[in-house]
This record gives structure tokens, C-alpha cells and sequence, in this order.
């Protein structure tokens, strides 16, 4: 995220620099395109028409000019006649006029000047100084250092002095812009092209340059301000995303931490447990095993009935224990991913069958019926005998134990043969759970929390065990609960085979 915040501020001052660009390249389209070429163009028709109605109706005094007796046109009636129409033919326009001869010596001016002093003009404010240089680049074409030698090469030119001093006979100073243009004279009469002089006409253009400058100035401050209360927002709300993820990825560490932490305890209180159940192993295996030849009475007869009631009790209770701990042991090595299973050939029916046998007992004691819904044909699915049988007595315990007297516990088998899967589902009308206890029953060492789980205490395990030993197999365990009506339990393995009997 920190980098996509720098991308998004850099991207900011990009689209900034690109819009500063803009404004700059916009300055100088409309200079050239609004007040240059306005400007130059209308010095060049003026020209021309000069040319046609001045210069071309007074021959004589051009040739009288072309002579070179400056000394005698001073007094010459034509020339008079020549310079008074040319001072007229300027007088209505806002342009001053400069006229040379053909060998460019300086023989007329429309207007008087009453410049006294002419200053190269300097900015010492930066944004003055950044205007000055690139009016130099933009506007190169017309910064000509002797436009009027390209004029009597028969090319026009133009000059442009974008700002300069000018010091009047007052001593008064002020800004000016001028683009002043030298055009030719051209005698083009009998086929012939001679240069017969150039005409300079400058042309003030310090009100339109001012315009742009002020239209200009208020665009880019206008932009800046824009621009910073933009840029305040996008670092206002970078900084707080960041500070937001910040404490989203403090958040994920500590319980990223907690988990890694739990994980690691759970799985050293498992490995106890699992060393703690293998130890205790030998000593029960001992004690069901003395027990199971004093029941049988091998080596003589137990006279009090009350000792072979103890007994018996005690052989029970090594083998639940016994039982808990080999759940624990697996539960252990599933957890682990320690747990070898096969997966072979077996007939599911065959198996289901013999597991509701194993928990029928227990059932009839309890006055629960258990209902086999298996279909004809014997379905035959890849798995390991010994972990599937042990998930279906878990379930089928589990069910018998939480359904009261008088319900019922229904194992089904069925397929879906263009899916190829098949389902074993086992249903009880027991006291059921919410939702929310779900997760709590599929934990470890989980239990419910009623009255009739605790009634009959186990480990917590039969469900979890039941899930992983299933998942081993590549299978889904799914559970379904409702308060007062029951669970049940849906495991779907993959199926393409069955055999009839």
C-alpha cells in the first residue's frame, strides 16, 4: 500500500506537470496563432497596399531616389510630394513605418519618435525569468538578430521584442511589445525582380501580450489553487487509508500471532495427550486382560457374586477407556496428517450392515429403533474398511446416545449415478442442536452443553475424529442439526460400481 500511495502522488504531480505543459503550450498557440500572425499579417497588406498606392504612383521620385542625391531631395518637389503621402498613407494606422532604400540607408518614418532611450527588459521575479526563457525557445522563428538582410534577400521577416524599456523625452519609463516586420519592394515590371527597398512596419502589440499574461496568470492561479486543495485531499485521504490499513495488518499480525499460538497449543496439549494415552495402553491392555481370565474363572470360581459384578465393571471401564484412548491416538495422527489409510474395494452395504449390528445392543437397552434404508443392489465404493467402519459407529453411537427412548436412528445409502457419488446419511430424532452449536460439536474435545450430553460423557471427539477420517478418504462430511428434531449427518464419497445379489 505505501507504494501505491507514492504511485497515486506521483501520478498527481504528473497529471500536474502535464496540465502546467498544457497551459504553457495554449500561451504561445495563442500568441502566434491570435496576436503574431494577426500582427504580421496585417503589416504585410499594409505593405502591399503601400507598394500599390504610394511607392508604385511615384516613379519619379523613386528613381530621383534610386539616383542617390540624398542632397537635392530634400528641396525636390516629387520627393516632398512622395514623403507627404507617405506620411499620410500611415497617419490612420497605429503602425510606425520605416522606409529604405535599395541599398538600405533609412529614408523616411511615418512618425516622429519622441524615444529617447530603448532597454533590454529584465525580470527579476522567477516567474518572470522561467516567462523570458521560454518566450526565447517557443517564439525563436520571429527573435531574429538581422531581419533586414533577409528582406533584401526577397524574403519577408518579422522581430519580435517581447518586452523591452522604453524612456521617453520625459524620462518616463514604461513596458512595450513590438513586432516589427521588413518586407521588400519588389519591381516586378517587364519580367524583372528587382529590390527596389524594404519597408519596416512595427506594430505595438503590448495590450494583447498583456492580455494573455493576465489571462494567463489568473488560469494558473486558479489552477494552484485547485491543485493544492486537491492534492491536500488525495494526501489527506492516502495518508488515512494507510493509517487505516496500518492498523488492519496490526490487527491480522496479533491474531495472525494468536493463531500460531493456539495452533502450537493445541497441538503440544494433543501430543501430550497422545503420549499420555500411549503409555497408559500396556497397564489397560493388562488390566482387561486379567480381568477378561478372572470373569472366565480359569483358574477357579469366584464364590461371591458381588466380586464378579466388580469385575465386570472394571473390564468395562478398561475397555471404554481403552476406547477413548485409541480415539485420542487417532485423532492424534489425523491431526498430524500421520494417519495411514487404504483405500480398497469394499462393499458399503456389507460394512453399513455390520455397524448397526456392533450398536444394536446398545439401542434395544435404550428402547431406540434403528432403520437400515440400503437399496438392492450392493454398492461398491474405494475406501479403508477400518476407518469407514469406525466413522459410522462413531455416528451411530453418537446418534443412539442423544435420541431418548422411543426414537429412532435411520442409516441410508444412497447414489446418484449421473453424478457417480453416493451418500451415506445417518438421521436421528434426538434432541438436535442450533446452528450455532454446530462448530462446537465438530471442534475438539467439544460437547454441547444439555442435559442429555452430559448424561452420557465422552470425549468430545466422535464427531471430529469422524470428519478428519473422512476427509482422509477423500470424502465430505456434512451435519445438519434442529433443536428437538434431530440431526443428521450426510458423508458423499465418489461411486462407479455395483453389484447385484
Amino acid at each position: 500500500m505505501i507504494q501505491n500511495k507514492h504511485i497515486i502522488r506521483f501520478s498527481f504531480i504528473g497529471l500536474f506537470l502535464n496540465i502546467i505543459a498544457n497551459i504553457v503550450l495554449y500561451r504561445y498557440y495563442m500568441i502566434e496563432e491570435v496576436v503574431l500572425k494577426q500582427a504580421t499579417d496585417n503589416n504585410t497588406y499594409l505593405a502591399d497596399l503601400y507598394k500599390k498606392e504610394i511607392w508604385d504612383t511615384n516613379e519619379v521620385a523613386i528613381l530621383k531616389l534610386n539616383d542617390n542625391k540624398y542632397d537635392n531631395l530634400m528641396i525636390d518637389k516629387d520627393f516632398i510630394t512622395y514623403a507627404r503621402e507617405s506620411i499620410e498613407f500611415f497617419k490612420n494606422t497605429s503602425c510606425n513605418a520605416i522606409v529604405y532604400d535599395k541599398k538600405g540607408k533609412k529614408i523616411l518614418t511615418s512618425v516622429e519618435s519622441n524615444v529617447v532611450h530603448f532597454d533590454k527588459y529584465n525580470s527579476f521575479d522567477i516567474y518572470g525569468v522561467i516567462l523570458l526563457n521560454l518566450d526565447k525557445y517557443f517564439l525563436r522563428d520571429y527573435i531574429i538578430d538581422n531581419p533586414i538582410n533577409e528582406a533584401y534577400k526577397g524574403k519577408a521577416s518579422h522581430s519580435l521584442i517581447t518586452r523591452s524599456i522604453i524612456t521617453n523625452e520625459n524620462d518616463d519609463q514604461y513596458e512595450k511589445s513590438y513586432i516589427s516586420s521588413f518586407i521588400p519592394i519588389i519591381n516586378t515590371k517587364n519580367g524583372g525582380y528587382v529590390i527596389e527597398g524594404v519597408i519596416e512596419i512595427t506594430t505595438d502589440i503590448t495590450e494583447q501580450w498583456d492580455n494573455i499574461t493576465y489571462l494567463e496568470k489568473r488560469i494558473v492561479i486558479a489552477f494552484l489553487i485547485i491543485f493544492f486543495v486537491f492534492f491536500m485531499i488525495v494526501m489527506y485521504n492516502t495518508n488515512y487509508a494507510q493509517s487505516i490499513i496500518n492498523k488492519q495488518f496490526e490487527t491480522n499480525r496479533a491474531l495472525e500471532d494468536a493463531k500460531t499460538k493456539a495452533e502450537t497449543e493445541s497441538f503440544a496439549k494433543t501430543e501430550f495427550l497422545a503420549n499420555v494415552s500411549h503409555e497408559l495402553r500396556t497397564p489397560l491392555n493388562a488390566i482387561i486382560g486379567f480381568s477378561e481370565i478372572i470373569i472366565a474363572e480359569t483358574y477357579g470360581p469366584i464364590a461371591n457374586a458381588q466380586y464378579k459384578e466388580y469385575i465386570s465393571d472394571i473390564n468395562n471401564s478398561g475397555k471404554h477407556l481403552l476406547s477413548v484412548i485409541n480415539d485420542i491416538l487417532d485423532f492424534s495422527k489425523a491431526s498430524a496428517d500421520k494417519l495411514k489409510v487404504e483405500k480398497v474395494e469394499l462393499d458399503l452395504n456389507k460394512l453399513a450392515s455390520s455397524s448397526m449390528r456392533f450398536v444394536k445392543p446398545r439401542a434395544d437397552s435404550a428402547s431406540i429403533s434403528l432403520i437400515e434404508n440400503f437399496p438392492l443392489e450392493h454398492v461398491v465404493i474405494q475406501a479403508d474398511p477400518k476407518r469407514l467402519k469406525q466413522a459410522l459407529l462413531n455416528l451411530l453411537s453418537n446418534s443412539v446416545k442423544f435420541t431418548p427412548s422411543g426414537g429412532s436412528v435411520t442409516l441410508s445409502i444412497k447414489r446418484n449415478i449421473p453424478k457417480k457419488l453416493v451418500y451415506i446419511v445417518v438421521t436421528d430424532t434426538g434432541i438436535g442442536m442450533d446452528d450455532s452449536n454446530i462448530p462446537k460439536a465438530l471442534s475438539t474435545f467439544g460437547q454441547v452443553d444439555n442435559k442429555l450430553s452430559r448424561k452420557y460423557e465422552g470425549t468430545g471427539l466422535g464427531l471430529p475424529l469422524t470428519k478428519k477420517l473422512i476427509e482422509l478418504m477423500e470424502g465430505s462430511f456434512n451435519l445438519e442439526s434442529k433443536p428437538g428434531k434431530g440431526t443428521k449427518v450426510t458423508i458423499t464419497f465418489t461411486c462407479d460400481n455395483s453389484i447385484e445379489i
